[in-house]
């Protein structure tokens, strides 16, 4: 019997508890379930019909690497969930955007650079805009601008260390950075609402904690009726046709829903923070149902 792999990274495999759910889960359910890293090189992948993406952050410091692992999936044949191309789509957030911009669904206005040249004559360089690269992970290298070198704190950057600092994202391909407006009402937390397999399984509110104290999700048995318009807008879309999970980050801006991000590729479905056994349960159920329905 074939096995299903639930990819993680090097520095997750086994610690994660999403992880180790769906693992017990897939089990349960007579399946052959192991997690597996995308970093080691030894893995017999002939073993594996389906692969599961998951904690594999951190990736896009190896962005490279992590490309021709996607590749190199996609060559062997190997299912993975979600597909290599609505991966590629995704952590790309340019080609994100475009996609909801084909929709006119509104999302956090956005500037992307590719390359040193167009980032020296950008005029979107602006005390309080936010600065973070295209591909990104865990508010890494993601910064306040500040066009005033004496005022400076450990979240901003100053127009003349851009350079340095992206570097290597402004030489490689498919990445660069992105510059947006800053959303104060990010402090008031942003909606996280998640999807397996065609359902709005639960809805979180975050707090990421990179321009305000970081706090614990906040489990919602309810949200407004446009956050809730809008998520199901973006979870129809055809380009996102057959997704295994997602989740659709929203905030209010100037009092209308905009969406942050869309994840796609490995996003935390912060079933840890649902407090609720039975519904943690429920939720973990349906994700590894949903994955032997497609074996």
């Amino acid at each position: 019997m074939a096995m299903i792999g639930i990819v993680s990274c090097d520095k997750w495999s086994g610690k994660i508890q999403e992880d180790i759910l769906l693992q017990q889960t897939l089990t349960n359910l007579g399946e052959i379930a192991k997690i597996i890293s995308w970093e080691d090189r030894d893995i017999d992948y002939a073993k594996y019909s389906h692969l599961i993406l998951r904690s594999v952050w951190g990736y896009q410091n190896n962005y490279e690497q992590f490309k021709k692992w996607l590749l190199f999936i996609k060559m062997s044949g190997i299912k993975l969930y979600n597909d290599v191309d609505m991966i590629f789509n995704n952590i790309q957030k340019d080609k994100q955007f475009q996609i909801l911009d084909k929709y006119s669904i509104s999302h956090i206005p956005t500037v992307f650079i590719k390359n040193i040249y167009d980032l020296k004559i950008s005029n979107f360089l602006k005390n309080g805009y936010i600065i973070k690269p295209i591909i990104s992970g865990s508010g890494e290298k993601t910064y306040k601008i500040s066009l005033d070198e004496n005022i400076l704190s450990e979240d901003m950057i100053s127009k003349s260390k851009i350079c340095d600092v992206y570097s290597t994202q402004l030489s490689t391909q498919d990445n660069g950075i992105m510059i947006q407006p800053y959303i104060k009402e990010i402090e008031d937390g942003e909606f996280a609402c998640i999807f397996i397999d065609g359902i709005n399984t639960h809805n979180m509110l975050r707090f990421p904690g990179i321009f305000s104290q970081k706090q614990k999700p906040i489990y919602l048995k309810n949200i407004p009726a446009d956050i809730k318009e809008l998520a199901n807008k973006v979870a129809n879309l055809e380009e996102y046709k057959d997704y295994l999970y997602m989740r659709v980050d929203i905030v209010y801006m100037n009092g209308k829903p905009t969406i942050m991000e869309v994840e796609l590729a490995e996003p935390d479905l912060l079933i840890k923070y649902v407090d609720d056994d039975e519904i943690k349960k429920e939720i973990i159920t349906r994700l590894g149902g949903a994955i032997v329905r497609r074996l």
